[in-house]
């Protein structure tokens, strides 16, 4: 398993195209690397729309949604000992009302929104195994733009990513789907 900051990211593409990974040369492809992570973090959280639950706490039929540690992109629901109960926006998007409701704690399902990558130490906000995929998805754009004998790698590589995300696909569902297997 690979480390999962953005330099860690771009140091292991960077092996995976047999590029140089001295101090002098990682400036060049820095920030082009970073670019293609933010992409396939992007593309990963489209297609896995990954979702959290969260304890906070109902003060007075409210919940604020800023206290959360991710930032919210839609929520699916409102628990209370895990049955749902109904939920509406207050007065802005970082606000649910709960009517009905003691004040006290209330887990919150929803989807979040990853973080950009910027910084060196900074890390993709999505499930370890989608890591490695960041990686294949870097190498297979940096191969495309970069390298004009390598339009094989950049085929097996991208068809690589797209295979192993729709495998993934299967493990990561939302709390709210439901799937009917015919077992015959």
């Amino acid at each position: 398993m690979i480390d999962v900051t953005a330099l860690a990211l771009i140091q292991s593409a960077l092996a995976e195209l047999d590029h140089p990974e001295n101090t002098a040369s990682l400036p060049l492809w820095k920030e082009k690397l970073l670019r293609f992570a933010n992409e396939a973090v992007v593309d990963l959280y489209e297609t896995f729309r990954p979702w959290r639950r969260d304890s906070l706490p109902l003060q007075n039929g409210e919940i604020d949604l800023t206290a959360l540690p991710y930032t919210v992109g839609k929520v699916l629901g409102v628990e209370r000992s895990g049955m749902r109960v109904p939920f509406f926006f207050g007065a802005d998007t970082n606000t649910l009302r709960v009517p009905g409701v003691s004040d006290g704690p209330m887990t919150v399902v929803y989807r979040y929104l990853p973080k950009t990558l910027v910084e060196d130490d900074d890390e993709p906000e999505l499930p370890a195994a989608c890591h490695p995929l960041i990686v294949l998805y870097m190498t297979g754009r940096f191969s495309m733009i970069n390298d004009a004998q390598g339009l094989n790698h950049t085929s097996a590589a991208l068809s690589m990513y797209e295979t192993r995300k729709r495998r993934l696909k299967l493990d990561f569902d939302e709390p709210t789907d439901y799937r009917i297997t015919n077992r015959f």
